[in-house]
């Protein structure tokens, strides 16, 4: 019963992301009418996967406390290759992304890396963060854990359902940035 609550609550969590997003959208770009048609368009088939998509808990395949620890890991290795070695956000998350898809190949025997490749894409979204926005390393781990306890509260949640990954990514970075901002006050 609680598993159903915790993935209700993310489907409505992300229901939410999704509705920030396109209405500080369509909040910049009042004038656009091109770019209103096409986020009406969008509401509309956000609507339709909502309403095909029932919340419905899942057999969790992997460990929590691994997923969270992988999505850390992706987030920092791609915000390191970007924030300190100069490459490009899209390029540092290819390399990390390209680099653990072959992790479950070569370690069969492991169960745990399973879920690797997916946590850690997840965590490369994160570590995509602009360095304006990212206050350091600080602000990575926690919009990371941020993100990886989202994963985990998602699991069976738009599933097979492109942008999860991203969408839950931009939620853990929101949040991240939200607290930060708080706590400066």
């Amino acid at each position: 019963m609680i598993k159903k609550r915790v993935k209700q609550v993310t489907f409505i969590l992300i229901l939410l992301i999704h509705s920030a997003f396109i209405g500080l959208i369509f909040f910049e770009n009042q004038n656009n009418v091109a770019l209103i048609i096409s986020l009406l368009i969008i509401l509309v088939l956000l609507g339709v996967t909502y309403v095909k998509n029932p919340v419905r808990p899942q057999h969790n395949e992997f460990d929590e406390l691994n997923t969270i620890v992988y999505v850390f890991l992706g987030a920092i290795s791609t915000y390191f290759l970007h924030s300190s070695l100069g490459l490009s956000t899209v390029l540092s998350a290819s390399i990390v992304g390209l680099t653990v898809s072959f992790v479950p190949s070569v370690f069969k025997q492991y169960a745990a890396v399973k879920s690797l490749p997916v946590a850690m894409y997840c965590g490369t979204f994160v570590g995509m963060t602009s360095t304006a926005v990212a206050s350091g390393y600080l602000f990575i781990i926690l919009a990371s854990c941020i993100t990886g306890v989202l994963l985990v509260s998602a699991n069976g949640v738009f599933h097979n359902i492109g942008g999860k990954l991203g969408t839950l990514a931009f939620g853990g970075v929101v949040l991240a940035f939200l607290i930060t901002l708080l706590i400066s006050l």
